[in-house]
């Protein structure tokens, strides 16, 4: 269900390989705590809350991209997508408290140009401002302040996750090692397919890099869902 669902996916969380790593969080229920911070957030990741509305926002937005692909959006599958987004926006969540403690910095000429290249803020090709402050107000439901603060968060982590990805490196003849287990010792067509191949090969090692990273973070920020009790009414 989840890959079924992944394949669907839009960048909401701009870095969308961390969608494949959300194993990594062996059941959120294991995080879960009764508090007050739940009548306001859906998740607290080290005391910082993630906004229900913006939960909700993007659940119904990503459901709407799945309708619109003719998918009959289950109740199963919208459980499915409400766990999933919960997990990336924890993600997010987790990246950007990361970057902050890095100094990790958004230059306000990159957040201008994330807001107005996105397409729904667009009219023929062109930003449009008018179209900008009336899609806050009535789809967002957000404020220009909270709305351009939320999506600096977003940028910080993903340049965080792009950092992190880019470190990634293969050790010499570890491209040739790889290829010969995956081919059960042969090398054929190894040079026909080694641009491919390594290319493959560092980004899985980014991702198990990322993998790794985040499984550190969880260790040392406080994580505090609180979907299950929101969704049973508790």
């Amino acid at each position: 269900m989840i890959r079924f669902l992944s394949r669907y996916r839009r960048a909401l969380f701009a870095a969308t390989i961390v969608i494949f790593l959300i194993g990594t969080f062996v059941g959120l229920g294991g995080y879960l705590f009764t508090s007050k911070d739940m009548s306001s957030a859906v998740a607290t990741v080290g005391g910082n809350k993630i906004p229900y509305s913006r939960f909700v926002f993007r659940v119904q937005q990503y459901s709407d991209i799945l309708k619109s692909r003719g998918t009959d959006v289950s109740d199963d599958i919208l459980k499915q997508v409400k766990q999933e987004m919960l997990r990336d926006m924890i993600v997010e969540e987790l990246m950007r408290v990361k970057a902050d403690e890095m100094g990790i910095k958004v230059p306000d000429d990159e957040l201008a140009r994330d807001i107005q290249t996105t397409q729904a803020f667009q009219h023929n090709g062109a930003f449009s401002q008018e179209l900008y402050f009336r899609a806050l107000r009535s789809v967002y439901h957000d404020s220009p302040e909270a709305y351009e603060n939320a999506r600096r968060n977003s940028l910080k982590a993903r340049m965080l996750q792009s950092v992190l990805f880019q470190t990634a490196k293969l050790a010499p003849g570890e491209a040739e090692e790889a290829y010969a287990l995956a081919n059960k010792g042969s090398m054929k067509d190894f040079d026909k397919k080694k641009e491919e191949f390594t290319a493959k090969l560092r980004q899985q090692r980014g991702l198990e890099l990322i993998n790794y990273y985040l499984r550190q973070l969880t260790t040392q920020i406080e994580i505090r869902p609180y979907l299950e009790q929101r969704e049973s009414g508790q």
